[in-house]
């Protein structure tokens, strides 16, 4: 899902948000983003993490196009109160802010 579904659509996102108009075309493919974040809305409502009660590769896979990709195409979270939980359960994991001290260090990815 994260690499089938989810970055694609936020790829377009980003995209269609530096094309001029973008049109129809673009408005359509911006939607699946929607959709996107409406299903891992509702999975966050149901359980912690995206394959249940434990925390697995599914959200490691998940975490980029939720935090960092906002970068480039910034989203509002306010609309989905259940990822920005999960996205403050993720960013309070030692194992994640040692990961990012290594891999970009200073970098504060968006996890509101």
């Amino acid at each position: 899902f994260a690499n089938g579904s989810l970055m694609p659509a936020a790829l377009i996102d980003s995209i269609g948000r530096r094309v001029e108009g973008g049109g129809e075309v673009f408005a359509t493919l911006r939607a699946r983003l929607d959709r996107a974040y409406d299903q891992i809305e509702a999975r966050l409502g149901d359980a912690p993490y995206l394959a249940g009660e434990a925390f697995t590769a599914a959200d490691i896979m998940a975490v980029f196009p939720l935090t960092t990709m906002r970068v480039f195409a910034p989203r509002d979270l306010a609309g989905h109160p259940n990822i920005g939980a999960y996205l403050a359960r993720i960013g309070g994991r030692p194992a994640f802010q040692r990961a990012m001290a290594k891999a970009d260090p200073g970098f504060q990815p968006p996890l509101t």
